[in-house]
């Protein structure tokens, strides 16, 4: 039954979602009253030009001055949030850009608010515990995945652990999506963040966070994702692909900031990422197809809307034979884009699933969201599946 609680929903001032809205960066910053940013991204992004070619055009257009840190790392150790800190205010920035990926986003987001509120990050780890709105921010994604440029989550790994500040005074003021900035992304990157994006959508969907507003916003990302996401795979230079892989990704980030963010496949993840480095994005995608035949159980009706979206017919097909053909479906899914990988490929073994456990039963926040509360002879099972 839905809910007839309080919704509350954040988010950024604004969001540009525009073939070329890249070009417009030195506009944005400087209507927010910036003269000169501090560029954060990661060493890909800024080997390829793309940093370079997005602070020229706001440069020679609007004046706007650039210093650069370069040196985000996948999962991003709370250490880079210091040291792109550091840069800010010894050359006298007075805002703050995101480029890339989720990764550069949510450090961005980090500095951001280090600029405007006195402590560390781990002191504002948590829910709503950030007292002031942070710097001038621009957040510009280059992969469809994370919806971090409009969401109000910045995840560190503080001490080998995933820590989280939530706060809708992190949040950008101006998300700028421009889907050509991703046609540059591999194969790889872009089946693991868009199955990053579908487990925002398919977690939130079936969250205990979860309303009528939030709902809608998911089907229409599973949706989406069904539909492209093999294309944008397949093609990376497929501009209708990746609008549509921009798209939900984006609007999966603004269903996070609904349902305070996503449920147990990202417990798993987390823990994956923290114990074996392995990107979010792929994470998320090798756990997927042993989390959601159990979680699943909890909402069966809803996993029968999920099955409609992505076009499968369940017309004749009882509620648990739904769910079959359904997790069917979404392992079909991340096989078909290259991310169906057993756990020992990254280095697990049997003597590994017990700290994993350990590590996915810290992730309370996400853990708890999920409506099937999984136990840890659950969560051990699924990873010795997935070795």
């Amino acid at each position: 039954m839905d809910k007839t609680e309080k919704i509350v929903f954040k988010s950024p001032t604004a969001l540009i979602l525009e073939n070329g809205a890249a070009a417009e960066l030195g506009f944005h910053l400087q209507k927010l009253g910036v003269k000169k940013a501090l560029m954060v991204t990661d060493t890909v992004i800024y080997d390829l030009g793309v940093a370079a070619e997005v602070m020229k055009a706001a440069e020679e257009k609007y004046g706007i001055a650039f210093e650069v840190f370069k040196d985000v790392l996948p999962e991003p150790p709370v250490e880079n949030v210091y040291a792109a800190l550091e840069i800010y205010k010894s050359s006298g920035c007075d805002g703050v850009v995101g480029l890339g990926g989720g990764s550069s986003i949510d450090v961005a987001k980090a500095v951001a608010m280090l600029v405007t509120n006195e402590g560390t990050y781990e002191q504002f780890a948590g829910i709503d515990k950030v007292p002031k709105r942070c710097a001038p921010l621009v957040l510009m994604p280059t992969t469809s995945g994370t919806g971090s440029e409009v969401s109000v989550f910045s995840i560190m790994l503080v001490n080998g652990s995933k820590a989280g500040v939530v706060d809708q005074n992190i949040s950008a003021n101006i998300a700028l999506v421009d889907p050509l900035l991703t046609v540059s992304v591999p194969k790889g990157v872009t089946a693991a963040t868009g199955l990053d994006a579908f487990c925002h959508h398919l977690e939130s969907y079936i969250s205990t966070n979860a309303s009528p507003f939030s709902n809608a916003i998911c089907l229409e990302g599973i949706r989406i994702i069904s539909k492209y996401l093999r294309k944008a795979v397949a093609d990376g230079n497929n501009k209708e692909a990746r609008y549509w892989m921009s798209y939900a990704s984006t609007i999966g980030g603004f269903v996070m900031n609904l349902t305070d963010g996503a449920a147990a496949n990202h417990g798993l993840a987390f823990a994956l990422g923290a114990k074996f480095h392995v990107g979010h994005g792929l994470a998320n995608a090798v756990m997927l197809p042993y989390t959601f035949p159990v979680v699943g159980l909890a909402e069966l009706e809803k996993v029968r809307r999920i099955g409609e979206v992505m076009g499968l017919d369940l017309a004749d097909l009882s509620d648990r034979e739904a769910l079959d053909k359904v997790s069917e479906a979404i392992t079909a899914l991340v096989k078909d884009v290259g991310c169906l990988r057993p756990l020992r490929s990254f280095g697990a073994t049997e003597a590994d699933l017990d700290d994993l456990v350990a590590e996915t039963n810290t992730q309370t926040r996400v853990m708890n969201h999920s409506t099937y509360r999984l136990t840890s002879e659950e969560i051990k099972e699924m990873f010795a599946k997935a070795l």
